[in-house]
């Protein structure tokens, strides 16, 4: 689904789940009284069910749900207090920010690239690449997408699965928001995100989506390259979370597809 990444931060604001805390060098940092311990995660909030701003400008969605289980799971083991700090930016943004130690983690639906330097987490829940239109549209499977205008996040997968539509006309974009009301006003003839983004705007009654996937997927958590450490700490929240109640509640919630769906 979701990312690659490219360009320079355009404007952070830091959303605090819980609490307080420090800074971190590739993991982590503690603060002055050595008891508590920060992680700034990059996020773009332009992609719900996922993550989106809410009315008074809160970061809410599933990675918001799961990121309030992992303060807890990683307080616990750890006998500290830890704190995930949200830092708004552009999707492309977060991996530049990452290798440039201003966050220690990326979570914002990232899907898996190889081409991208990065440590990967273990996948959190699976997902596909489909292709939304406005609902008069007279596309009905992904053959009928060849030659038309689409519209695709800058850096994403989305982007990859797009430029390999026989000759599509694609239009990247960094708001998938914006890409989606370009496509009510038929700017576009369709655009590709993650199936649980499409079923998110397609509940409107505005757009439909084809059953038929462009690419399949998971997503995961991101960290710095060689940053294995905060990567194996993540991977035990990882562990945690899909065995808990929370896991299944979340993904029925959001519309999310379990990694055994």
């Amino acid at each position: 689904m979701k990312k690659l990444f490219k360009g320079l931060l355009i404007g952070a604001l830091v959303f605090t789940m819980v609490g307080c805390g420090g800074n971190s060098d590739n993991e982590s940092s503690n603060n002055s009284s050595d008891d508590s311990v920060t992680l700034t995660i990059g996020v773009s909030p332009d992609y719900p069910p996922y993550e989106s701003l809410d009315t008074n400008n809160n970061i809410v969605g599933f990675d918001a749900e799961m990121v309030k289980l992992f303060e807890q799971y990683l307080t616990e083991d750890e006998g500290v207090t830890y704190n995930l700090e949200f830092k708004q930016m552009d999707f492309d943004n977060i991996i530049t920010q990452l290798q440039g130690d201003q966050i220690d983690l990326g979570i914002s639906g990232f899907t898996y690239d190889e081409s991208r330097r990065v440590e990967w987490s273990d996948p959190y829940t699976a997902t596909a690449q489909v292709a939304v239109m406005p609902s008069d549209t007279d596309i009905k499977e992904v053959s009928d997408l060849n030659g038309k205008r689409i519209a695709a996040q800058t850096g994403s997968t989305g982007e990859d699965a797009a430029n390999e539509v026989e000759g599509a006309e694609v239009v990247s974009m960094t708001d998938v928001q914006d890409m989606f009301t370009g496509l009510s006003s038929h700017q576009y003839d369709a655009v590709i995100v993650d199936l649980a983004v499409a079923k998110n705007y397609v509940n409107n009654g505005q757009f439909v989506y084809l059953d038929e996937s462009l690419m399949d997927e998971e997503n995961y958590v991101i960290a710095k390259e060689g940053n294995t450490e905060l990567i194996e700490k993540i991977n035990k929240c990882i562990e945690k979370f899909l065995a808990s109640d929370e896991y299944t509640q979340l993904c029925d919630e959001y519309g999310l597809l379990k990694l055994e769906d």
